[in-house]
């Protein structure tokens, strides 16, 4: 097992997530709470998973990365509701897309097809 700090998907996941604090404070109150939380709760989530994951065995590591998978999809639809219901700019959207989203969802589903090539 490797350094999961070192990782590229760890480091993404870590910038998406202080990323995402930074737009959060500028939501507004009805949204904050709601909307900005479970955002934020997912980004958690996400990293959550891949660090158990990657502590798995090759054998086990399948239906976390699955998980990881899932809940992954689950942020992306609520990080383009923001930006549909105005509290992400379009700009910010896209940054979000090009520096994190994209790239981080690359690796995911390189990583969870490796595992099911394993099972």
């Amino acid at each position: 097992m490797s350094n999961p700090q070192q990782l590229p998907i760890y480091l993404k996941l870590y910038q998406l997530i202080k990323y995402l604090y930074a737009r959060k404070k500028n939501f507004p109150k009805e949204y904050k709470y709601t909307l900005g939380e479970e955002i934020i709760s997912l980004s958690w989530k996400c990293i959550d998973l891949f660090l158990e994951a990657n502590a798995l065995t090759n054998k086990e590591k399948n239906l976390k990365i699955n998980e990881l998978s899932n809940v992954f999809d689950k942020l992306k639809l609520r990080l383009r509701m923001s930006q549909e219901i105005g509290l992400v700019s379009e700009k910010q959207f896209v940054h979000i897309q090009e520096q994190f989203i994209r790239e981080t969802g690359t690796m995911i589903g390189g990583w969870q097809k490796w595992s099911n090539n394993r099972k």
